[in-house]
């Protein structure tokens, strides 16, 4: 389809309503719907299902058996006695909302692991932060302020993804080095992580919604927002431990978790979770099972009651997912780049594909929404002039990960927000105003080493 401005409308329409309506389901179905219209006319009925939520769905098969396993996986860390454990430790040395929530940044960006860093560690600091009375929005936005740590750690699937775009368009180039070059680069994804930090450390102020949340949860006990619709786990949060807490059902599990990801990338060079989630549940459930925690005629309840979990986010997910399928379809990132590479001289260059891959992957919260599509006019456009092409790639992923790390429509948010037990819409609301602060730094950032290296 041809890029037209008409192309704006449903990534605008679903982000309205999904602020009017407070319901992000709801949003991203209308979304669908109305990009549905615009493609397909009278017959748009057999595009919602047929062609976009199936095609999100089939193409991301394995996030959603990952998340089955890794709900499992969950439920029997807390059966095992794992969750009551690290309370009971967290109590005695995580005892005020600095430590609480300086313990969750660093989980959280250690873990490096989409599902792991937001739903995980959000379900095991839930209780901590909410007896220090640290707002559900403020744990949110700690969790997904670390997921930018993925963009700069060449150990995951970005080193792979982005080292193969770079070299499809310039095969002169070994991709996977001018990503590593890029890191430094990658304004953006380094301020989120280093503000992330000072904010649990209470060394930044709050603004806007998220510093009236935080007064509502300090001086009143208001941890959610009175008439949200927040994420929740529940069959997660009801599972309850029979038996007296045991640490080694919570580090086991980990522990076999993070070794099988590095041998697995040893021995292949490529990074899986698919394996490593596997065994890290296998062993979740089993050492509680050979301790006698609980039976192993057990076990199938407990798969189920974690598959269970997982419901809500994988529904929400499953839209989001069909949601960027429909954008692109519509052509959407198209004519963002149709109407913006004509401006885009060499000096310019980083802060407008910066600013570009920003605005179109906060509309459609998608990190590939315009990424690939602007990606090779710019790769393109910078070697032919000599220009500074690692930095060119980091505006790129920098711009594509603020989309993802801040809009309430994006998959990172939605897990997010269910880690922290909070509703969506809050969220993206509570953290929009920090985040856009930073991609203006980011912007100033990328103008000035743009001018240097034009």
């Amino acid at each position: 389809m041809e890029p037209s401005i008409l192309s704006l409308i449903p990534p605008v329409l679903t982000l309205v309503i999904a602020l009017w309506s407070k319901n992000i389901m709801l949003a991203l179905f209308l979304g669908i719907v109305s990009c549905s219209i615009y493609t397909g006319g009278l017959h748009f009925l057999m595009l919602v299902f047929d062609k976009y939520i199936y095609n999100g769905i089939s193409s991301n098969v394995d996030m959603f058996i990952y998340m089955i396993v890794f709900g499992a996986f969950m439920v029997a860390v807390k059966r095992g006695g794992g969750f009551a454990a690290f309370s009971s430790f967290g109590d005695k040395h995580f005892d005020t909302p600095r430590k609480a929530k300086l313990i969750t940044w660093l989980l959280s960006g250690i873990v490096i692991n989409q599902g792991f860093g937001t739903i995980g560690v959000g379900a095991i600091m839930r209780p901590i932060t909410d007896k220090q009375k640290v707002s559900r929005e403020k744990l949110g936005y700690i969790l997904s302020s670390t997921e930018p740590v993925v963009a700069l750690v060449p150990i995951t699937i970005y080193i792979l993804v982005f080292g193969g775009l770079i070299s499809s368009v310039l095969p002169e180039l070994d991709g996977q080095q001018v990503f590593v070059e890029s890191i430094p680069y990658n304004f953006f994804c380094i301020l989120s992580v280093l503000v992330g930090l000072l904010t649990a450390a209470e060394l930044l102020p709050d603004f806007g919604f998220m510093k009236k949340r935080e007064k509502a949860a300090k001086e009143n006990g208001e941890l959610i927002r009175p008439g949200s619709s927040p994420m929740e786990t529940k069959e997660l949060d009801d599972t309850e431990s029979a038996v007296k807490p045991d640490f080694l059902s919570f580090v086991l599990p980990f522990v076999v978790f993070f070794i099988a990801i590095i041998v697995i990338r040893i021995e292949t060079g490529m990074f899986s979770l698919m394996t490593p989630i596997l065994v890290g549940t296998i062993v979740a459930i089993g050492y509680p099972v050979i301790r006698g925690y609980f039976k192993f005629s057990e076990v199938p309840g407990l798969i189920i009651d974690g598959a269970k979990s997982m419901v809500s986010v994988a529904v929400l997910l499953a839209l989001a997912f069909g949601f960027g399928k429909a954008v692109a379809d519509i052509g959407f990132a198209d004519y963002i780049v149709s109407v913006s590479q004509n401006v885009l001289t060499p000096a310019i260059l980083p802060a407008a594909v910066f600013l570009i891959c920003a605005v179109a992957s906060y509309a459609t919260g998608s990190l590939i929404s315009a990424c690939f599509l602007l990606g090779p006019i710019a790769l393109v456009l910078v070697a032919t002039v000599g220009g500074n092409i690692p930095l060119v790639v980091a505006a790129l992923v920098g711009g594509s990960t603020f989309g993802d790390v801040t809009s309430p429509l994006s998959d990172i948010v939605i897990e997010s927000a269910m880690g922290a037990g909070v509703d969506t819409i809050d969220l993206g609301k509570a953290q929009l105003l920090p985040r856009v602060i930073l991609a203006l730094i980011t912007t100033v950032l990328y103008v000035i080493f743009g001018a240097m290296a034009g």
